[in-house]
C-alpha cells in the first residue's frame, strides 16, 4: 500500500481516541479549558451517564466570532505560540486538539459570548464531516459546549462505555478531583436533572476545609493535618492523615503539579516511602497535596491525557517530597502517641534511610534493622519497667552494638509481648523482632518465587468486586503480572470475579488486597517491592518459643549479613551510665 496524508476527518478520530477515552475525558478536558479561560463558576448537566449528553456552561473570557470556526480545527490554541512558551506551559491545555477531536465523535455546539462582543454566536459541528456553522445565538458572557450523542459514528467505540452508573462515576472523580485543585472556583453538577454536587467558591480556610470535607469525606477534614513546606523554588502543601487513621482503600489519594492533576510514579513513589515506616499494616497513604514550581522545570506533555509529567530534577523533587512528609509525619506520630522516656529515639530519626533509597513497598515495619521498630499505636520495646518485671533487673540500652554477630552462638530465653524474643550468647543478651525477622525471610522467598510466578490459591467462595471501584480501567491491568501473582480473574458484568489469589491475600479481605496490588503494579512495581509488600501479610500476631527458636535459626542462616538485627541488653553488672 503506498503511502499517503491521511484525510483530516480520519486523522481525528484517530486523534479522538487519545483524547476521547469515556466521557469523563470529555469533561476533564471542557473543563480545564474553562479555567484557562478565566472561569469562576461551571454548572456541567449530563445526561445518561455523558452517553447522551454534557453540557458545560461557565463565566469566562468567551471566544469571538472570527475564532469559533478556528477552535473546532486542530492544532488551534491561544495559549501557546512558540516553543519557549511550551517550555514555560502556565495553562492546563496547550495542545489545541480537544474540541477537533471531540466534535469529530459527537455532534458538538460551542456558543460564546466575549464581554467586550455586543451578541452570542454559536458554532456546530457534526462527526466525520467536520463542517462548521456559524450563527447567532442568546448567551451571557462566557461559553457552552454542548456535546450529544457521543462517539454516534463510532459504534465500536460506544459498545465499550460502561454502564450509567459507572460511567457516571468516573465524571464526579473528575469534578471532585478538579475541586480540590480550584478552590476559588465554583462547581454545580447535574446529572439528569438533578443536582449531584454544589461546590460553591471556597475563599477562607473555613470554606476550603468545608469543600475538602464535602470530597474527602468529614472524618479525613477532621484528622488530616496542614503541611506546607518551602525550598528555594519548590512548595509542598496540603494535608496528611496521621499514619494510624490512614485508609485500607487508596480512595483519597489527590496529588497535584502546578494546579494539574498527577498520578505519577515519582510522585507516588516519593509519598509511599515517606508514610511506609509508620503505617500500620494494611492501611495505605491518605492525602490531598500540591505541589508547586517553575514552569520551566516540569515538561507536561509527556502523556496524552497530561496525568504524568516529567520533572528536569526528579532526584531533587523525589528527595524534597520524601523528606518534607517523613518530617511532618514524624511530629504528627510524636503528637499522637506520646513515649516514655525509655522508648526507642531512633524510629522518626532522618538517618535511617537516605531519602533517594528504593521504597520497599512494605507497610508497618521497614527499616534496616530488626529491632527498635516502631507501630503508631505505641512503642514496639519494652519500657523501663517491663524490663525491669522481665528478671533481667537492668534497663533498656537502645544503642545498637556492631560486636552483636550473627554467628554467635544466641539461644532464646524467653519471648515478650508475643513479639520478641529475649536472647543470649555467653557474652550479651539481646531482643529480636521475631515479626520481621520472619517477614524478611518470606520477603527473599516470594521475590525469588516471583520470578517464575506464584501458586494462585482457589477462593472457597469467588469474590465480586465492581469495576467502578478500582482504580483502573479492566483494560489498562497488567494481566500477565496479576497471573505472575498468583491472581485469578474473570470479567463478567462490569465486576471481577476473582477466582484465585495468592495465599498470604486469600485469608484477609480479598477486594482490599486485591486493589492494593492492583495498584502497586500499575505503578510498575518491581518482585523485590512486591515480595515484601506480600510478606507483611504473611507475619503471626504472636509467637511461640518453639517458633521463636525457629525464626532465630532462620535469621541466622538467611540473614548473616545483618550485623545490626539486635538491640542489646547490658548483663547484670554492666555499667549502664
Amino acid at each position: 500500500m503506498a503511502i499517503q496524508q491521511l484525510p483530516i476527518e480520519l486523522a481525528n478520530q484517530i486523534a479522538a481516541g487519545e483524547v476521547v477515552e469515556r466521557p469523563s475525558s470529555v469533561v476533564k478536558e471542557l473543563v480545564e479549558n474553562a479555567l484557562d479561560a478565566g472561569a469562576t463558576q461551571l454548572i456541567l448537566d449530563i445526561e445518561q451517564g455523558g452517553s447522551k449528553r454534557i453540557r458545560i456552561r461557565d463565566n469566562g473570557g468567551g471566544i469571538v466570532k472570527q475564532e469559533l470556526t478556528l477552535a473546532l480545527s486542530r492544532h488551534a490554541t491561544s495559549k501557546i505560540q512558540s516553543l519557549d512558551d511550551l517550555e514555560h506551559i502556565g495553562s492546563l491545555g496547550f495542545r489545541g486538539e480537544a474540541l477537533a477531536s471531540i466534535s469529530s465523535v459527537s455532534r458538538l455546539r460551542l456558543i460564546s459570548k466575549p464581554p467586550e462582543q455586543e451578541e452570542a454566536w454559536q458554532a456546530w459541528a457534526e462527526g466525520r464531516d467536520m463542517q462548521v456553522t456559524v450563527e447567532p445565538a442568546a448567551h451571557p458572557d462566557g461559553t457552552t459546549v454542548d456535546i450529544q450523542d457521543l462517539f454516534f459514528n463510532t459504534p465500536a467505540r460506544r459498545k465499550f462505555l460502561r454502564t450509567e452508573k459507572t460511567e457516571f462515576s468516573h465524571i464526579d472523580e473528575v469534578i471532585k478531583r478538579i475541586a480540590l485543585s480550584r478552590f476559588e472556583v465554583g462547581f454545580q453538577l447535574n446529572h439528569n436533572g438533578k443536582s449531584v454536587r454544589a461546590f460553591p467558591p471556597a475563599q477562607t480556610e473555613k470554606q476550603q476545609l468545608q469543600r475538602l470535607a464535602k470530597i474527602c469525606g468529614g472524618g479525613f477534614a477532621e484528622q488530616a493535618s496542614a503541611i506546607d513546606a518551602v525550598d528555594g523554588d519548590f512548595h509542598l502543601s496540603g494535608w496528611l492523615v496521621p499514619p494510624e487513621h490512614c485508609r485500607h482503600q487508596g480512595d483519597i489519594q489527590h496529588f497535584f503539579v502546578n494546579g494539574r492533576m498527577m498520578r505519577d510514579k515519582l510522585l507516588s513513589h516519593a509519598v509511599r516511602q515517606a508514610y511506609e515506616k509508620y503505617l500500620p499494616n494494611e492501611r495505605v497513604p491518605t492525602f490531598v497535596l500540591y505541589f508547586e514550581l517553575p514552569a520551566e522545570e516540569v515538561d507536561v506533555n509527556v502523556h496524552p491525557a497530561k496525568h504524568e509529567v516529567r520533572f528536569h530534577r526528579q532526584r531533587q523533587v523525589h528527595d524534597f517530597i520524601l523528606t518534607r512528609i517523613e518530617q511532618a509525619l514524624k511530629q504528627l506520630v510524636a503528637t499522637e502517641n506520646e513515649q516514655p522516656a525509655m522508648s526507642h529515639q531512633h524510629s522518626y530519626s532522618s538517618q535511617e534511610r537516605s531519602p533517594g533509597a528504593a521504597s520497599d513497598f512494605y507497610r508497618g515495619a521497614s527499616g534496616g534493622s530488626f529491632l527498635g521498630e516502631r507501630k503508631a499505636s505505641g512503642s514496639l520495646l519494652p519500657n523501663a519497667a517491663q524490663v525491669h518485671h522481665s528478671n533481667t533487673g537492668t534497663k533498656l540500652n537502645t544503642e545498637p552494638e556492631a560486636k552483636l554477630k550473627v554467628e554467635q552462638n544466641w539461644r532464646v530465653l524467653s519471648v515478650f509481648n508475643g513479639v520478641y524474643a529475649l536472647i543470649r550468647n555467653e557474652y550479651s543478651l539481646a531482643w529480636l523482632n521475631l515479626a520481621k525477622v520472619h517477614t524478611e525471610c518470606v520477603s527473599r522467598k516470594l521475590t525469588r518465587q516471583l520470578q517464575d510466578g506464584l501458586n494462585g490459591q482457589p477462593l472457597l467462595v469467588p469474590v465480586a468486586v465492581s469495576l467502578a471501584n478500582l482504580p483502573e480501567p479492566a483494560s489498562q491491568w497488567p494481566q500477565q503480572q496479576l497471573n505472575q501473582c498468583g491472581v485469578v480473574y474473570k470479567i463478567q458484568r462490569e465486576q471481577a470475579i476473582i477466582e484465585q489469589m495468592p495465599e498470604m491475600l486469600r485469608q484477609g479481605n480479598v477486594v482490599s488486597g486485591f486493589t492494593d496490588l492492583l495498584t502497586l503494579l500499575s505503578e510498575g512495581a518491581e518482585p523485590d517491592q512486591l515480595g515484601r509488600w506480600l510478606a507483611q501479610f504473611a507475619g503471626l500476631e504472636s509467637y511461640s518459643l518453639t517458633q521463636a527458636e525457629h525464626w532465630l535459626i532462620q535469621w541466622r542462616s538467611q540473614l548473616a549479613e545483618s550485623t545490626d538485627a539486635l538491640q542489646r541488653l547490658p548483663l547484670p553488672g554492666e555499667n549502664n551510665a
